[in-house]
């Protein structure tokens, strides 16, 4: 029986595209382990050193919203990633004044605050860090950096490539069983060579974009409410007021009543003694 067509074409494609993921992560570990441009970092600002750029620029703009929305889209526009985003406002003092009979005016004041952490093209962070102070009214600091992590990254892959050498030259020894501390042995030089690979494609990652750390800041604001005066809102009405008023004034008559009427025995030893003062006085 003669295969289909179909499947003539479809089988290569599912084979391709199964292979292709791992082609390509193993294409990312082997960068992470090459060593070949050690040659290449004579000078100080050779293209193959593993340059790692930062920034940090803290400034007033006079619009908090509009600037961190600017700066978002220039970020997107440039192949850039938007990692955090925050937008808050810091309050101050709050006052509440008479306005009319029934309401009043609430003053708040606040200053709006934005804090962005962003990744760039290393090669664009200048001209996104220039797009910035542009919109500052104000610049409280600016911080640019750039480490450098050749060394740090050919030390991780001399290692590895120094212990794949040594695998590949050792013969393996055949054994029925291993005992434990040689599997765990082996366990943790595995997990070493996988973890400098890890820490070499994360200073790839870094070098090829930047982190940019923004803190935007506005002059304080005033935001201005009327509201009900809440005394004013839940006060009866007149009528019902002077009802209240007559209520209370006639329970306090009772109340004093009543307490000087439980103070008869003293009042009657009052007027006993002032009748026997009265006696012996003529």
């Amino acid at each position: 029986m003669r295969p289909s067509p179909c499947l003539l074409v479809i089988i290569p494609a599912l084979t391709l595209f199964a292979c292709s993921p791992s082609s390509t992560f193993h294409e990312q570990t082997a960068t992470a382990d090459s060593t070949t441009f050690s040659n290449e970092i004579t000078t100080l600002n050779s293209p193959s050193r593993k340059r790692v750029r930062t920034a940090d620029v803290r400034c007033r703009v006079n619009n908090v919203f509009r600037a961190a929305s600017t700066l978002e889209h220039i970020v997107t526009s440039i192949d850039g990633v938007i990692v955090e985003s925050t937008m808050q406002n810091d309050f101050g003092v709050s006052k509440e004044i008479p306005y009319s009979a029934d309401s009043l005016k609430r003053i708040q004041l606040y200053s709006p605050t934005a804090n962005l952490t962003l990744r760039v093209p290393a090669a664009k962070l200048d001209s996104v860090v220039e797009s910035l102070t542009a919109m500052a009214s104000f610049i409280d600091y600016r911080t640019l950096k750039s480490q450098d992590k050749t060394l740090d990254y050919l030390s991780n892959a001399l290692k590895n490539n120094e212990q794949g050498n040594v695998e590949e030259t050792t013969p393996p020894v055949v054994t029925k069983k291993k005992p434990l501390d040689i599997i765990a042995y082996e366990d943790r030089k595995k997990e070493n060579i996988i973890d400098r690979k890890i820490v070499n494609m994360a200073i790839l990652d870094d070098v090829n974009y930047a982190t940019f750390s923004v803190q935007l800041f506005q002059s304080q604001l005033a935001d201005v409410q009327v509201i009900v005066n809440p005394d004013r809102a839940i006060r009866a009405g007149f009528g019902t007021e002077l009802l209240t008023a007559l209520r209370n004034g006639v329970d306090i008559f009772k109340n004093v009543l009543l307490f000087i009427l439980q103070l008869w025995p003293f009042l009657l030893l009052l007027a006993g003694g002032w009748f026997g003062y009265r006696k012996l006085s003529v």
